[in-house]
């Protein structure tokens, strides 16, 4: 997959091997970034769509819910 194809995508910026924030484009546009701190989220200006942010012990995850 090309990235400048990709509806939805995150990229993680670091600094000296630390996480510090998470860019996100969603619907082909870049929406924004959000810093890496637990629970954190960005919503899609042109589609409704919450990405969301959860850290976890050794690991975390990016979430995508829609609200109904």
């Amino acid at each position: 997959m090309n990235e400048n194809t990709a509806q939805t995508d995150y990229r993680v910026n670091t600094r000296d091997s630390n996480n510090i924030s998470i860019e996100i484009k969603c619907c082909g546009q870049h929406i924004g970034e959000i810093r890496f701190k637990d629970g954190q989220s960005k919503i899609c200006p042109r589609c409704g769509m919450v990405h969301n942010l959860r850290i976890e012990h050794n690991h975390f995850h990016i979430s995508q819910n829609k609200p109904e």
